[in-house]
């Protein structure tokens, strides 16, 4: 499945991995994503970097004093992490993100049953 031109597909993860039970990583759990960040997409670019500022952005602009850890696999992804911060959100966007970001969160929870693992776990 496919949506502003990106790929989405479940990750390949072996037994060992604690996120390879995960249904949040199902077809239909990444469709509700990709569906919810598509705003996102269009107003600040759908480029992993655009994307990335902005994640990155959001954390650091929490609190006057925050730290983010992101996690990397390759010294190609630690400078786009780094050269993606760029300049902070206004506080036009960060409301517009925090806006589409509960939407999104509103749609996961209507749509649970892509987190079944996750309620079994509770019994």
């Amino acid at each position: 499945m496919a949506a502003a031109g990106i790929a989405i597909s479940p990750p390949r993860r072996g037994e060992s991995d604690c996120l390879a039970k995960v249904a949040g990583f199902t077809p239909e759990a990444l469709r509700i994503i990709s569906d919810g960040l598509r705003p996102l997409r269009e107003r600040f670019g759908d480029s992993p970097a655009a994307l990335t500022r902005v994640a990155l952005q959001v954390c650091l602009q929490r609190a006057e004093n925050a730290a983010v850890l992101v996690g990397f696999t390759s010294p190609e992804q630690v400078k786009a992490n780094l050269t993606a911060v760029g300049t902070p959100l206004t506080d036009d966007e960060l409301a517009f993100v925090r806006d589409t970001l509960g939407r999104l969160q509103q749609n996961l929870d209507a749509h649970s049953e892509v987190f079944l693992d996750e309620k079994d776990a509770d019994r």
